[in-house]
């Protein structure tokens, strides 16, 4: 109870500062005011702003390229997502309690639930698109590595959604150079390492673990935390002549059901067509999106509270970057490797790179999450079709102007080039060595919490 009148306490003077001062928390607050869709979080689509690239140093080119993939946009994940939101217009419609706006945003939240039906969790049409062109541009920029009948490694979690990702990006790729060879696979042993959370594909998962992912306490202390951020009177009052017909956790539940709507249409075929913007003021939009990012936060980032578990079990994937990496350097005949998996991966990965872009420094205010969104924001890390490659250079054939004994990498996010906490060979680009022993040693200083995670 301490750590939950520790939170209430801390959003109560969140409130207040935002009241009184508009700077508090200007950055996230003025990114949604001038791009409203970064409200969504990790609905947020993804942008392609043609980050300019840095050409190779003398004498190298593109030989090898590791990648990982977030699937492309989504319908929500679960059919009850549209469902309790559906329920409970229907229920107000029944009452007879929907003013004339609620007449309209029914009508609206029905045109969402129709489109969805049969659909959660599954790729959009934008998802398709959104890895075709990233396909697109990954052979456009780096030509040599996809070249005559080069050998491609593809793999996914066994989700529909990473499997239809992967197909796009191969099917890409396989436009531009009908004579690649792309072996594709998806099964337990590929999850295993794409998604180190899923119990089945993960033996490794300890019982204290999985205790705090599904029951931890955090959870009740996260709910509690729900009034402070989801804020229904407002809105509650314009849909419905009597509000106190739902209860207030039922009114939490559909005002937050009701972003979720509003933010995920621009992942499917009704953007520019069916809109919830209006339901919200851009200061509603901005607490439900923290209150939402803080949730992966705790889970899924640096926090203090999962004790660096989420680090120590994604380190597997991190592992088999480094191992086959090593593989195609040594002679090992694959142009590329490819994977496709989730956000939930993506995050602990990030934490695991420390790319100097992304400072999660936020010692002794990881408990409050205007702070962490702050420093942590999922709209940054991980939008839809977030990905990471890494490009591995080696000397061309009988290239003047370098020793002929380095093999160079350069990692980008999101097709941005990125710093690592690593020596520069010439940014962006460092000494595969280097990097490869900065993050063999940093793995190796991991270990699941000795006396468990305990919230």
């Amino acid at each position: 109870m301490k750590m939950v009148k520790n939170i209430m306490k801390a959003v109560l003077l969140l409130l207040l500062f935002f009241v009184v001062s508009p700077v508090y928390g200007q950055t996230v607050l003025e990114e949604i005011n001038g791009d409203i869709y970064k409200s969504g979080g990790v609905y947020y689509h993804y942008v392609y702003d043609a980050p300019e690239q840095t050409p190779a140093p003398q004498g190298y080119e593109p030989f090898y390229i590791s990648h990982y993939g977030r699937h492309g946009s989504r319908w929500l994940s679960r059919e009850t997502d549209y469902s309790k939101v559906m329920d409970m217009f229907d229920s107000a419609a029944e009452a007879g309690i929907l003013t004339p706006f609620g007449e309209d945003v029914y009508l609206r939240v029905k045109a969402i639930y129709e489109d969805a039906a049969g659909r959660a969790g599954a790729l959009t049409p934008l998802g398709t698109r959104q890895h075709k062109e990233i396909a697109g541009r990954m052979i456009a920029s780096f030509p040599q590595v996809f070249e005559d009948n080069a050998r491609i490694n593809a793999s996914s979690t066994t989700y529909p959604r990473c499997i239809l990702s992967m197909a796009a990006f191969c099917e890409s790729l396989k436009e531009q150079n009908p004579s690649l060879q792309i072996e594709r696979s998806s099964d337990l042993r590929t999850t295993r390492i794409l998604n180190c959370y899923h119990n089945e594909a993960n033996p490794e998962l300890s019982d204290d673990f999985k205790h705090f992912v599904k029951k931890g306490k955090w959870r009740d202390d996260y709910r509690e935390m729900a009034p402070g951020y989801v804020r229904p009177g407002r809105l509650m009052g314009r849909l419905f002549s009597d509000p106190s017909f739902f209860t207030q956790q039922q009114a939490i539940d559909l005002v937050h059901g009701l972003y979720r709507f509003a933010v995920n249409v621009q992942s499917t075929e009704l953007q520019g067509k069916v809109s919830l913007w209006d339901l919200f003021t851009a200061e509603e939009l901005y607490f439900q999106n923290i209150y939402d990012n803080y949730y992966f936060y705790v889970l899924d980032g640096p926090s203090s509270i999962n004790k660096g578990a989420s680090e120590y079990y994604a380190r597997i994937l991190l592992e088999d970057i480094i191992m086959r990496a090593d593989e195609a350097v040594s002679g090992g005949g694959v142009s590329a490797d490819l994977r496709f998996g989730h956000d939930t991966s993506i995050m602990p990965l990030l934490t695991l790179l420390q790319f100097k872009e992304f400072d999660f420094g936020i010692e002794g205010k990881d408990t409050d999450p205007a702070a962490v969104a702050e420093a942590w924001s999922v709209f940054r890390l991980t939008p839809m079709a977030t990905n990471v490659q890494f490009i591995f250079y080696r000397p061309e054939s009988g290239a003047s102007g370098n020793d002929g004994s380095e093999v160079l990498v350069k990692v980008m996010h999101n097709e941005h080039e990125m710093h690592l906490p690593v020596r520069e060979y010439s940014w962006p680009y460092y000494r595969w060595s280097d990097v490869e022993d900065f993050y063999l040693s940093y793995i190796a200083t991991l270990s699941y919490p000795a006396d468990g995670i305990g919230n």
